[in-house]
């Protein structure tokens, strides 16, 4: 009998065994191990911090979560180095930055963590993508052991997410859409197999599913047949093994010190990186990049929430004083629902502060669109009603060209200052702030 071990993936059938990313169970008396990292982001959901834009989490709850995919992650090696089948369902990367050991240092934590591959193969490659479209998916050129699980589920397969790359001369990308990305696929790793499914309609009685998970990964079981070593054995020395395990905890040290170094540059890295998500994030993840982005044109800015006010954006400077409201839409200009929630903005600051702030209404239009493809970005009747109440028009692409001359020109205050004037005093019409 193939044993099989689910995690967050519960099936019914003989010889399974069901158990959660922080569960109890050990994995290692498996033979194959179907994970689901869709459901993963449970384990931080409720440990962020309510006010906090920015997904992240703080010591101690975020040294636990990564203890948990560390533990599950040196399980999987040890499975992998047994010549064992790890399956994940491929679903869009989720994460959080985690603080680590209480020392105001950072990385990022992922829901494929629990995996042995390094977390750029996920993220930046794995696109969020659905689609459902019958005889849209093919086979590609190459004799994967995993070929049956797409004749059985073909017309059943609606995928969540793709690799966006060209898979077409890259076997292990073994389904593909039409677009020739890769939604399926199979590594090598160690002596075992690490299988990346696309997601089929969840039935925890799906027996077909579990039949043809075995029958897939028997061919290449049947080659490995070696049981995982026993708690015990490690009580039995052999001569020049503490020698060994000396110089292998030597190079280990020296791995986390570098690998701490990689945490703060990849820290910085981040940093800059992160004013990318200008042309492409919405919701509260956008919100903040434009508060830093304002913060780096030499604005006082913040999300103001009081009693039962909420605005996106106030900001401030010597020039004078605004308030803005964002919209990221996925395949649309920027509507008038939003301008209004603008002008209803500006009349409660007016009421908090008594005097009227430059109204700023800022949009991602067709943010899942290269910026430079995209049509207008504001409604006609976004632009006529802007003109009546004097408020200013400003797209987050044109933020993220200013961010990136002051990236290269840091010292420029004149341009920082010539920002700060066109979003104040520019009405009634699109918001220049870097000359073409």
């Amino acid at each position: 009998m193939i044993n099989i071990i689910t995690v967050n993936y519960p099936l019914n059938g003989d010889g399974i065994i069901n158990t959660s990313i922080d569960g109890g169970e050990t994995l290692l008396d498996a033979d194959i191990v179907i994970f689901d990292p869709s459901e993963f982001s449970s384990l931080w959901e409720n440990a962020k911090r309510g006010n906090d834009n920015v997904r992240r989490l703080y010591s101690p709850e975020s040294d636990q979560i990564r203890n948990t995919f560390s533990s599950r992650r040196n399980e999987v090696e040890t499975l992998l180095e047994n010549g064992k089948v790890i399956i994940s369902f491929l679903h869009p990367t989720s994460g959080f930055k985690g603080e680590i050991g209480n020392q105001s240092k950072y990385d990022i934590v992922s829901n494929y963590d629990f995996l042995p591959l390094r977390q750029d193969f996920f993220l930046g490659r794995l696109k969020s993508g659905t689609s459902s479209i019958n005889g849209s998916l093919k086979l590609n050129k190459s004799k994967s052991p995993f070929n049956q699980f797409f004749g059985a589920f073909k017309s059943e397969i609606a995928y969540t997410s793709y690799f966006d790359l060209d898979a077409s001369e890259k076997p292990e990308y073994f389904i593909l859409n039409k677009a020739n990305k890769g939604i399926g696929v199979v590594l090598p790793v160690f002596e075992g197999l690490v299988v990346l499914l696309p997601s089929i309609e969840y039935d925890r009685n799906n027996s077909k599913l579990i039949g043809v998970i075995r029958s897939c990964a028997k061919q290449f079981l049947t080659k490995n047949i070696q049981t995982p070593p026993p708690p015990w054995v490690k009580d039995f020395k052999l001569l020049g093994e503490a020698e060994l395990d000396s110089k292998a905890n030597d190079i280990q040290q020296k791995i986390e010190e570098l690998q701490k170094e990689k945490i703060e540059i990849e820290e910085e890295k981040n940093e800059v990186t992160q004013f990318k998500g200008l042309l492409f994030e919405q919701g509260n993840e956008l919100e903040e990049l434009v508060i830093k982005s304002f913060q780096k044109m030499g604005f006082e800015a913040e999300n103001r929430k009081f009693d039962d006010l909420e605005h996106d954006v106030v900001f401030e400077s010597p020039e004078g004083k605004g308030l803005a409201e964002i919209e990221g839409k996925d395949n649309d200009a920027v509507h008038i629902s939003k301008l209004d929630q603008l002008n209803r903005a500006v009349d409660e600051d007016f009421e908090l502060r008594g005097k009227y702030p430059q109204g700023i209404l800022i949009g991602n239009h067709y943010r899942l669109t290269n910026p430079e493809n995209r049509k207008e970005p504001f409604t006609e009747k976004v632009h006529i009603v802007a003109k009546k109440k004097s408020f200013g028009l400003l797209t987050t692409y044109e933020i993220y060209r200013a961010v990136k001359y002051i990236f290269e020109n840091p010292e420029d205050s004149e341009f920082k200052l010539q920002c700060r004037n066109r979003i104040l005093k520019t009405v009634g019409e699109e918001i220049i702030l870097i000359d073409k």
